[in-house]
């Protein structure tokens, strides 16, 4: 795992190096084991090393036995001896026993096509100077070709100007080389205060545009292009037999498993005490782990705490397993690191960051997750709300959105409250619960509580737009599947994922999500909405071949709980003092970010009564301001 970055376009090499060199040092927590440069006619290409495969010999950037193409790769291709075997029966000679030398030969033999061979998560970019002609128009001819994951794991963030393309695996790479003013984007703040994140194709900074996933971008005399490769399909066809589909099911996860297991270091399981992560201890135990180890992380709250589930999955699986009590003290004297690490504002990735930390503080590289497991089985109980609120949408399509919205739109209303106003007179029924049941702060809101200069340019429709666009994707499916589909593209890609890599490579951590595997994901769609998306059972019929019966049958009585931090108690209590300095008038008023006077009345009325704010809209206040500030960046 690593940082990627480069400069594409310069004709001098000494001021493209030293823009290039910036950003490596800006991404040195992501690889602080090596470094390494690449410095071209027209281009530069820097890379962060955390070794993880081929400790001493996987140096980048990787070369072909010409020296004409070479790669700086982020990622871990896990099907890379798979690869080399059959590269090497077509000629190509490796020097390295490192999976990134993989994609160099890959790319030499199949072109764009190699990505089909690819097994893994990655952002990378290839340099080919095969195309160059002579010294005199090689910088005119300069081809690079970059790539990322099919569904986004590992990020890539793009600036162009004019003839000019930076590229950097975080932001703040990117503002660090110089080049990108530390300008916010009115669209992606709005967006974060309506969803809590920043999805594409905004960023807060104003010109940074992520390459989305599953795509990739070709650099060609001084043209720029891009494409997809690869995209979810949620068409379901005719599943098989309930036991058959099981056991099939069964074979594509430990596969998957033996697939992430693959490293020359130790590797670590984050183990909660839900379904998702015993079944991946389960598997990993199934497909051979040696060198597994478990961690959760505990809290004094015994309503938030779920480290005596978690031990008896360890010990039923007989896992080396550790448990680290994470108080609120540390917590508070770590928010600036920790908000420095989201790489940019959401209001989720705290937990992440800390579980993060403490595996890299335990002395460990490699981490195994479990996230995509709601998304892929159903896990989150708020289907049920959407399905409601669809329903209800349906029956008031017919009502004046512009009446009937304002009663409820109200703002002595709780929150929760006022955001049904998004179902009167709705367009789109599906589009409206979605909006209900996501937006943190509504329309008006949002006007209110941005400086001028970011909030007051009409409507905002970015958090409606996004929602829309991926919903008319799957406006023929059945409830359940837009459902799913939605989860993907609208929370997990652009949020759990952006932050779970933010936050883990902040400690230099890699992590692994196994449920993302594209064949697992691919085997998994097309199994009918009705039987995939029940609580995990198709999750747990699958395990009964690898699991105890003991633990199955402990998991089948297990509540189902979510994985978070006291953050209403610790906000009241513990962090009060912090969060009343950072809303005082002298530091909201330095940034001209949000409005004094609108964060002011809101962070009263949270005082008084909690239930009729919330804590994540306060939370998401809170994080922008401190974000903002750590940053130094402006309207």
């Amino acid at each position: 795992m690593c940082g990627i970055c480069g400069v594409i376009g310069f004709e001098r090499t000494d001021q493209s190096e030293a823009i290039t060199r910036r950003m490596m040092e800006a991404l040195r927590h992501r690889g602080p084991d090596e470094d390494g440069l690449l410095v071209a006619p027209s281009v530069a290409l820097g890379v962060r090393r955390l070794s993880i495969i081929d400790l001493p010999g996987g140096h980048q950037p990787v070369f072909n036995e010409a020296s004409n193409v070479a790669v700086v790769f982020n990622g871990e291709i896990y099907n890379y001896k798979q690869l080399r075997g059959t590269l090497e029966g077509r000629g190509h000679a490796f020097r390295t026993h490192s999976d990134t030398e993989v994609i160099v030969h890959a790319y030499e033999e199949w072109g764009e096509e190699c990505l089909r061979e690819l097994r893994g998560m990655f952002a990378f970019a290839v340099w080919d100077a095969r195309a160059s002609g002579t010294t005199g128009d090689a910088a005119r001819r300069a081809r690079v070709f970059i790539a990322r994951d099919r569904l986004g794991i590992k990020p890539l963030y793009l600036y162009r100007s004019e003839n000019l393309l930076i590229f950097a695996s975080e932001i703040k790479a990117l503002l660090a080389s110089g080049l990108v003013p530390k300008q916010l984007d009115p669209a992606g703040l709005r967006a974060f205060l309506q969803l809590g994140h920043i999805p594409p194709p905004w960023t807060a900074i104003r010109g940074v545009t992520p390459l989305a996933p599953g795509h990739t971008g070709i650099w060609h005399s001084s043209e720029w292009r891009t494409k997809p490769y690869w995209n979810l399909d949620p068409h379901s066809s005719a599943a098989p037999p309930p036991k058959e589909l099981a056991a099939s099911l069964a074979d594509v996860l430990v596969d998957s498993m033996r697939n992430h297991l693959v490293s020359d270091v130790p590797v670590l399981l984050f183990l909660s005490g839900g379904t998702d992560s015993a079944c991946l201890a389960a598997a990993a135990r199934k497909a051979g782990a040696q060198n597994l180890s478990a961690m959760t992380v505990g809290f004094g709250e015994a309503e938030f705490d779920e480290t005596e589930l978690s031990r008896r999955t360890a010990r039923a699986l007989d896992i080396p397993h550790q448990v680290v009590t994470l108080d609120a003290n540390r917590v508070t004297a770590g928010l600036d690191h920790a908000i420095w690490g989201l790489d940019q504002p959401s209001v989720d990735g705290l937990n992440s960051y800390w579980i993060s930390k403490l595996a890299a503080e335990a002395g460990f590289k490699v981490a195994l997750s479990g996230q995509g497991g709601d998304e892929l089985f159903g896990g989150y109980e708020s289907l049920a709300w959407f399905e409601r609120f669809t329903a209800v949408a349906r029956w008031a399509r017919p009502l004046p959105a512009a009446l009937f919205g304002r009663v409820l739109d109200q703002q002595a209303l709780p929150f929760r409250w006022r955001k049904l106003s998004y179902l009167m007179g709705a367009d789109d029924p599906f589009v409206a619960s979605q909006m209900a049941v996501k937006v943190l702060f509504l329309d008006r809101d949002v006007t209110g509580l941005l400086s001028p200069a970011l909030g007051q340019n009409g409507h905002h429709a970015e958090a409606r737009n996004h929602l829309a666009y991926w919903s008319k994707l799957v406006e023929r499916e059945d409830l359940l599947e837009r459902l799913a589909f939605m989860d993907i593209h609208t929370h997990l890609e652009p949020r759990l994922l952006r932050d779970l890599d933010a936050t883990s490579m902040a400690h230099s951590i890699e992590v692994r999500p196994v449920f993302l595997d594209h064949r697992l994901v691919e085997f998994l769609l097309p199994v009918p909405s009705e039987t995939r998306i029940q609580q995990k059972r198709l999750l747990l019929d699958a395990a009964k071949s690898f699991l105890p019966r003991n633990l199955l049958e402990d998991l089948e009585t297990r509540r189902k709980r979510t994985f978070t931090f006291p953050f209403k108690r610790w906000i009241t209590r513990d962090l009060h003092g912090t969060m009343q300095e950072t809303f005082s008038q002298h530091r909201v008023d330095s940034r001209q970010v949000l409005e004094f006077g609108a964060v002011d009345d809101l962070w009263r009325r949270y005082e008084r009564s909690e239930a009729s704010v919330g804590w994540s809209r306060i939370w998401s206040l809170f994080v922008l301001q401190r974000w903002c500030e750590i940053m130094q960046v402006s309207p």
